[in-house]
C-alpha cells in the first residue's frame, strides 16, 4: 500500500464505539437476540466474512457479532443514491457494488480494504431474500475468495427474517435471533482448493431456510400477515393472480373468496400449504416461463446530483426467456435498451414497489404499472430462467 489516500479507512472507532452500544441495546432488549461469537475467535485483519442476506437488520447483526472489529461492508449502490443514508454510509466507509452488473471497481476496492488490513463483510447471494430462504451464490464469489487469500468467517442470524420480514409492513417483531459464527476458510488451505470446492463450501454455509428454525416461537406482531400479498400473488384455490389481499392475519382471494391465514409463528392455514416458502415455490413451479411478461411501468433513476429520482420517466418493459426490454423516455430523452437474461441472471426486488436492473452501469428502478406488486413475478420469472439455464 503505497499513499494514504489509497487505503479504504474503518469506520471512525468513537462513533462506532457509541452505536454498538446502542444497537446491541437495541437488538436484545427489542429484538430478544443472542450471540455465540465462538466462531470468531483469533479474527482479526485481513479477513473475509460471508453472510447469508436474511433480513434487513442483518447489517445491525453482523456489526454488533464482530465488534470490536470495525468492518467494511460491501452494499448495494442503490443505498448510495438515497440522500437520506447517503451520509451515514459514506461515513462508515463503506464499498458500494452494482449488483448483478459486472463492477470491477468494487473488486478493487475490495482488494484494497484487504490491503488497508480491514475485515470486509459481503452478502455473495447479492440480494434480500424476501422469503427467509436462501438464493444462489453470485458467480464470481468463489474466485474473489480465491483472489484474496484471507481467512473466511460467516455471521448467521437466525429468526431476523422472522423478526423483520422484507415483506412486512408492521416494523420489528420481537421473538428470538440466535446469531451463530463460524471460520469458514483458513488462509492457508485456500490455496490448494479448487474454484468447485470452495464454491461448494460457500454454499453450504450459506444455506438458510427459517422455516426449519424456532418453528414454535411466536414473534409478537399485531399484524403478521400484512404485506405477504406482495410475495403470494397466486391463489392456490382458484389460480388467480395479483387477487389476493392481505390483512392483519389473512390472505384473502377476491376472484373466488378463498382465505389464509397466517399465525404469529409463520404457520399457514386454510390451504395446501404450511410455510409461506412451500406456496412461494409452487408459483415458482407452475410459473411459465415460455408466456413473455409485458407491462407498463414507471421509471426511477439516478439524476445528476447522484439522487434517485422516483419520477424519471416511463414507458414499456417486457421480458421472455432471452431478453429483458425497455421502451420508453427518462430525464426527458427517449431510452430503448435490451439485456439478456444470460447476464442480469437476478431482479433485486422492493416487495411491492420495484425492481432494480441495470443498462449501461446506470442503475433504473421499474415501478410497474397498474400493480407494482407484479415485481414478484418478474423475479421469480428471472429467477426460473436463470435456474434451468444451469447458469
Amino acid at each position: 500500500m503505497t499513499g494514504k489516500q489509497k487505503k479504504i479507512k474503518k469506520p471512525n472507532r468513537i462513533i462506532y464505539f457509541i452505536l454498538y452500544h446502542l444497537i446491541s441495546l437495541f437488538l436484545r432488549i427489542k429484538c430478544k437476540a443472542t450471540f455465540d461469537r465462538s466462531g470468531l475467535e483469533g479474527l482479526k485483519g485481513p479477513a473475509l466474512v460471508l453472510c447469508p442476506h436474511i433480513s434487513n437488520m442483518d447489517f445491525l447483526l453482523v456489526a454488533a457479532a464482530l465488534y470490536p472489529q470495525r468492518p467494511t461492508f460491501v452494499v448495494s449502490r442503490h443505498f448510495l443514491a438515497r440522500p437520506a443514508i447517503r451520509w451515514f454510509l459514506e461515513g462508515m466507509h463503506v464499498i458500494s457494488k452494482k449488483m448483478f452488473c459486472p463492477d470491477i471497481q468494487t473488486i478493487k476496492n475490495i482488494i484494497k480494504a484487504k490491503e488497508s488490513g480491514n475485515v470486509v463483510v459481503l452478502f455473495p447471494e447479492g440480494r434480500l431474500t424476501c422469503i427467509g430462504h436462501s438464493l444462489n451464490v453470485t458467480e464470481g464469489t468463489a474466485d474473489l475468495v480465491k483472489k484474496l487469500g484471507v481467512d473466511v468467517y460467516t455471521v448467521t442470524g437466525n429468526g431476523a427474517y422472522k423478526t423483520l420480514p422484507k415483506w412486512g409492513k408492521s416494523g420489528f417483531r420481537p421473538g428470538k435471533i440466535h446469531v451463530t459464527t463460524s471460520k469458514m476458510l483458513d488462509a492457508g488451505a485456500i490455496g490448494s482448493m479448487t474454484r468447485d470446492q470452495i464454491e461448494a463450501a460457500i454454499e453450504a454455509v450459506i444455506f438458510h431456510d427459517e422455516d426449519q428454525i424456532f418453528e414454535n416461537i411466536s414473534y409478537k406482531c399485531s399484524s403478521p400477515a400484512l404485506g405477504l400479498d406482495g410475495v403470494l400473488y397466486k391463489c392456490p384455490s382458484c389460480g388467480a393472480e395479483f387477487e389476493m389481499i392481505a390483512a392483519a392475519y389473512t390472505l384473502t382471494c377476491q376472484a373466488c373468496g378463498s382465505s389464509y391465514r397466517l399465525d404469529q409463528r409463520y404457520k399457514l392455514a386454510g390451504g395446501p400449504f404450511r410455510h409461506i416458502n412451500d406456496w412461494y415455490f409452487w408459483q415458482e413451479e407452475t410459473l411459465d416461463t415460455n408466456e413473455a411478461l409485458e407491462s407498463d411501468t414507471i421509471v426511477a433513476a439516478v439524476n445528476a446530483k447522484g439522487n434517485i429520482d422516483w419520477k424519471a420517466g416511463s414507458g414499456t418493459i417486457s421480458m421472455d426467456r432471452d431478453n429483458i426490454s425497455f421502451k420508453g423516455e427518462v430525464f426527458g430523452q427517449p431510452l430503448e435498451f435490451t439485456e439478456s437474461t444470460a447476464s442480469v441472471k437476478a431482479l433485486p426486488i422492493s416487495v411491492g414497489h420495484h425492481f432494480d436492473l441495470y443498462h449501461k452501469k446506470e442503475l433504473y428502478n421499474f415501478i410497474l404499472q397498474p400493480d407494482p406488486r407484479q415485481v414478484i413475478k418478474w423475479s421469480l420469472y428471472m429467477d426460473k430462467v436463470t435456474k434451468e439455464a444451469g447458469r
